[in-house]
């Protein structure tokens, strides 16, 4: 897959939508084209107006081009007495976001189908096009689980679409790490969108904003300025 990129917007939820839409649409702006947004469909404690907004944001976003895709259900561990100890292990990691990590195959699977019938409360009829486990950490029956469901299924060194093709797939993503990594982070993230094989990805979040949003947009040019073509998961 030479020659093309994923940018993968992730975190889109019920909480932040109306700060991140204006992102967003500078981002695609940028890019030259929609790219995917990672949706966290879990709406619980949240208002009607707010949920309705959400929804509408959604719709607009996917009218669009966007490419809304499924991220997790509430992007929150739950306790789950299915859950290896590499699997707790990565929630001490994550502060509680892995919410795949470790599972057996039974609570793989009814975290999966909950995620989905959120999806399907604020999305009836639209279907997502992948399954990204928050944080990317997994389990040993995910995979299978997302593609039987017709998605395709990212990890953090691949992409598999629902068909079974694999591709090697490096991210970079600067959420989440202490502040001195940051720059080495661009730094990879440079480095891997100028090699001439694998399919790069952009991982950005709702906190990479305002603050780096000059090192995103350098990202983003190094990936166009090297030839590179930006895809969405429907490409692949």
């Amino acid at each position: 897959m030479a020659g093309k990129f994923l940018l993968c917007f992730h975190d889109f939820s019920v909480w932040n939508y109306q700060k991140v839409v204006p992102v967003l649409e500078e981002l695609r702006d940028l890019a030259g084209r929609p790219f995917n947004v990672l949706v966290i469909p879990d709406t619980e404690k949240a208002s009607p107006e707010a949920i309705d907004g959400f929804r509408a944001a959604l719709l607009k976003l996917k009218a669009e081009g966007f490419e809304l895709a499924l991220h997790g259900y509430k992007h929150k561990a739950e306790f789950s007495q299915g859950r290896s100890y590499a699997g707790l292990v990565a929630m001490n990691l994550t502060h509680g976001e892995a919410e795949f990590a470790g599972l057996c195959k039974y609570e793989s699977e009814r975290l999966l189908s909950a995620g989905l019938s959120a999806w399907n409360e604020l999305l009836e009829g639209v279907r997502p096009t992948a399954f990204i486990p928050p944080t990317w950490y997994s389990n040993s029956f995910l995979r299978r689980q997302v593609r039987q469901q017709g998605m395709l299924f990212e990890d953090r060194f691949s992409v598999v679409t629902a068909a079974g093709r694999s591709f090697v797939s490096p991210v970079t993503s600067f959420a989440g790490i202490p502040k001195f990594l940051v720059m080495p982070a661009f730094k990879f993230g440079e480095a891997i969108l100028k090699i001439p094989f694998g399919l790069p990805r952009i991982a950005l979040h709702p906190v990479d904003f305002p603050s780096r949003m000059g090192e995103v947009r350098d990202v983003i040019r190094t990936a166009l300025s090297n030839g590179r073509k930006l895809v969405r998961y429907s490409d692949l």
